[in-house]
Formats: structure tokens, sequence, C-alpha cells
């Protein structure tokens, strides 16, 4: 009876221990996931910064693609059952433009694209999904409710590679 009551008590320490190391890489892999989560949230800065004083300033450069600043005049397909919403072009390119991090082993790879139909040039509504802003404060007496149409919607997509082959996806938008 102690014998089998030994071979239980082993059996069931084999499986504490197994039920821990896969604890722990889970909450290991999980911590990396986060990790490059917040690795992208930084490069949104980084990568916006393009619009302020970097090469895609000029109006008329928006209504062109721009290969070497990873920025599409139109909406990218994706056409990924597994990845849905992900451009195809990010998923299948290894540009030479990443964001690394080598001390992190971390690396960013982005597209930026215009939400608007192949070919548009000069943005408007029938061909952009626009942006625009609508004052919730409402108006008065004398004054009326803030309504503003924005140009037209961009959508920055990051992937981030990390260590033990950690993989994230962000997407934002932006208007300009």
């Amino acid at each position: 009876m102690a014998l089998i009551s030994l071979l239980i008590l082993m059996l069931a320490s084999v499986a504490l221990i197994s039920s821990t190391d896969t604890s722990l890489l889970t909450a290991g892999n999980l911590a990396f996931k986060r990790d490059l989560a917040n690795q992208s949230e930084r490069a949104v800065a980084q990568i916006r910064s393009k619009f302020v004083s970097g090469a895609l300033v000029p109006e008329t450069a928006l209504y062109n693609d721009h290969l070497d600043q990873n920025y599409w005049a139109h909406a990218l397909p994706s056409t990924s059952k597994k990845l849905p919403g992900i451009p195809d072009v990010l998923i299948a390119s290894a540009k030479k433009d990443d964001i690394n991090d080598a001390a992190a082993g971390i690396r960013l790879r982005y597209v930026i694209d215009r939400m608007c139909i192949a070919g548009t040039t000069v943005p408007d509504k029938s061909a952009c999904t626009m942006g625009s802003f609508v004052d919730d404060k409402g108006g008065g007496v004398d004054s009326k409710k803030v309504s503003v149409d924005l140009g037209p919607v961009y959508r920055l997509t990051i992937m981030a590679l990390g260590p033990r082959n950690t993989q994230t996806f962000t997407q934002t938008t932006f208007t300009h």
C-alpha cells in the first residue's frame, strides 16, 4: 500500500513540475509579446514623423507610392486567411529598412497605406476614407456644433519580430 502511495506521489510531482515548466514558458512568451507591443507603440511616433519632417511632408508626395518610405498611396490588399487585415506586402517582403534593435533582438517592419482606391491622386470622399472631427459638446443658442472634415485616413501596420520567434502585429489609423 505504501508503495502505491509513493508511486502516486511521484507521478503527481512529475505532473506538477511539467505544469510549472509549461506555465513559465507561456508567461515568458506573453512577456515577449507585451514587450513587442510596447516597442511597436514607440515606433509609431518615429514613423509618423515622416509626415511632419520627413520625405512625406508635401501633400503632393502622398499622391504616389514611395516604396523607399514603405508608403503606398492606395489601400493594400489583404488576402491571407491566417492573418486577415494584414497587408500582403508586409508579410511577403524582407525590407532592408526595418527598424532594428540588435541589443534587444527586435525587428520592426512596417507599411503605411492611404485608404484610397488605387489610381486616386487628389483624395475625395468618393474614392477615399476621410477622417472627420465632431465636437461632442454640441452647440448653443449662439454657437453651432463644430464639425470639421479632415484629410484621408492612413493605416500604419507594424509587424514586430522578437526573441523566440515571437511575432506581433499592430495597426493604427491617423489623418494628416
